[in-house]
C-alpha cells in the first residue's frame, strides 16, 4: 500500500529523532499527546495522464502532521517551525537525488514534493497540530 510505503520512507528522516526522540508515525490518526506524528490521505483526482498502452501518471496527496508543545515559549515555537523547514529541505534534496519511497506492484515513483509550507493547523492551550501538505507522483504500468 502506498501509505505504508510513505510511512516507512518518512520514518527515515534524520530530523525525526532530533525533534522528539520518537520515530512512531501513525496513519490517519494523530495522538492527542505532544511529540506524535501521522500521515493522512487527502482526496485528489489520482490520474494525471493516461497513455494509450494503459499506463498512467498518478498522484497521491497526503499530509504529514504532528502535535507539538505550543504556547508563549518563543523558542519552542521556533523549534516547531524550524523542524518543518528542515523536513521540507530533506524532501526536496531526496527528490533532487531521486531518493524516493519504495513502491510495490509495478508502481514507479517519479517525484515527491512538499506542496505547502509547514503551519499550525489546530491550536489548544498548550499544544498545536502542525502540518505540511505533500504529493507523490508515480507511474502505474498496466
Amino acid at each position: 500500500m502506498i501509505i505504508d510505503n510513505l510511512r516507512n520512507y518518512i520514518r527515515t528522516c534524520p530530523y525525526l529523532d532530533t525533534f522528539n526522540n520518537a520515530i512512531r508515525v501513525n496513519v490517519n490518526y494523530l495522538e492527542p499527546s505532544p511529540d506524535t506524528y501521522s500521515i493522512e490521505e487527502i482526496p485528489i483526482e489520482p490520474i494525471m495522464k493516461k497513455y494509450v498502452n494503459g499506463d498512467s501518471i498518478r498522484q497521491y496527496a497526503f499530509i504529514f502532521t504532528s502535535r507539538e508543545p505550543y504556547g508563549a515559549d518563543v523558542l519552542q515555537n521556533i523549534d516547531n517551525s524550524g523542524f518543518y523547514e528542515k523536513f521540507a529541505e530533506w524532501i526536496e534534496s531526496n527528490n533532487d537525488n531521486e531518493i524516493f519511497p519504495l513502491l510495490d506492484n509495478g508502481l514507479e515513483p517519479l517525484e515527491i514534493k512538499v506542496t505547502s509550507t509547514g503551519y499550525a493547523f489546530a491550536v489548544t492551550e498548550d499544544t498545536a497540530q502542525f502540518q505540511v501538505q505533500m504529493r507523490l507522483k508515480y507511474l502505474k504500468k498496466k
